[in-house]
């Protein structure tokens, strides 16, 4: 493997020595479900006092074919090309506490070597806790509170109530494999995961970033400010009660979905009662139930259209 080290470089003015913070949040990518990691990054750069400090190596590892970033055109030239960047910001809270951010798409190329490269800079820094933010589609609706799981570095370091009760096989992103080699190297590290409903996964959801805020803010002690996300989440609820109000189809899914989703919190929560909570299993043959009954409703509707 090439040196990770050399994957990353520090702006001229940085003095390493006089930087330290306690937690890394990693964004690194802006097209996962809700776009959460993207309006996370923007927002706090946007609300909080923040500087550069490098940015890794992009060519080495964003395949710009898949990405394509932007690129403008007048007339006869193509103008304004949106270059992709890693960055690594130092990042003030609202009580002038310091953490890091890497953000930035997520990379394509050398993840090995990018997980070296990270695991280097929590060195530099002396950073106690990685956590990664991050948005999933889930068969929930968009009139219930968004729900945000969570996950960690190793086995049984979650509590039951903020895991997701199931066993799965997935397509790996780069987050997933630094969350399990930063664990396996030693590191403490956190995932959120924002359930963000399946019918909005390719919209923004600010929604879904507050409440990773949210959870940030309480697992960090981090002061993060919303600033405008409230208004736009509620902006975007408005909008999507209206187009569901149009359609007697979407209002019928929406209701499955609620009376779904309400069953299933219902079996999940807990109570002083130890004879009532649930066990694993029972949590997950519900989400199995809860994923069947998506599953069977896009059949339906795949048949209709046909």
């Amino acid at each position: 493997m090439l040196d990770p080290v050399r994957l990353f470089e520090f702006d001229p003015h940085v003095d390493r020595r006089t930087v330290r913070a306690r937690t890394l949040l990693v964004t690194l990518g802006s097209r996962d479900p809700g776009r959460t990691q993207g309006i996370i990054s923007q927002h706090l750069l946007n609300t909080l006092p923040n500087y550069r400090l490098g940015g890794v190596d992009a060519d080495q590892v964003l395949d710009y074919g898949a990405l394509r970033p932007g690129i403008g055109f007048e007339r006869d030239h193509f103008t304004g090309y949106r270059t992709p960047s890693i960055d690594l910001h130092h990042v003030t809270d609202a009580e002038g506490k310091s953490f890091l951010m890497l953000a930035g798409p997520e990379p394509s190329l050398q993840w090995e070597r990018l997980v070296g490269t990270v695991d280097y800079l929590i060195d530099q820094f002396d950073i106690t806790e990685t956590v990664i933010v991050q948005g999933v589609p889930a068969p929930a609706p968009h009139t219930r509170p968004l729900h945000v799981s969570r996950y960690a570095g190793g086995p049984d370091l979650v509590p039951a109530e903020e895991s997701v009760p199931m066993s799965f096989e997935m397509g790996a992103t780069f987050t997933s494999v630094l969350a399990l080699r930063l664990g396996e190297h030693g590191r403490s590290v956190t995932g959120l995961v924002a359930h963000v409903p399946h019918y909005l996964a390719q919209a923004e959801v600010p929604g879904a970033a507050i409440a990773l805020l949210d959870r940030l803010a309480g697992h960090s002690g981090l002061a993060l400010p919303l600033g405008g996300l409230p208004a736009a989440a509620q902006i975007l609820s408005q909008r999507v009660a209206a187009e569901v109000q149009e359609s007697e189809d979407a209002q019928e899914m929406v209701a499955r979905l609620e009376a779904q989703y309400d069953h299933y919190m219902t079996q999940r929560s807990l109570t002083q009662d130890a004879d009532a909570v649930p066990t694993a299993d029972e949590i997950g043959a519900e989400v199995e139930d809860f994923l069947r009954a998506l599953d069977d409703e896009e059949r339906d509707d795949e048949e209709g259209d046909g």
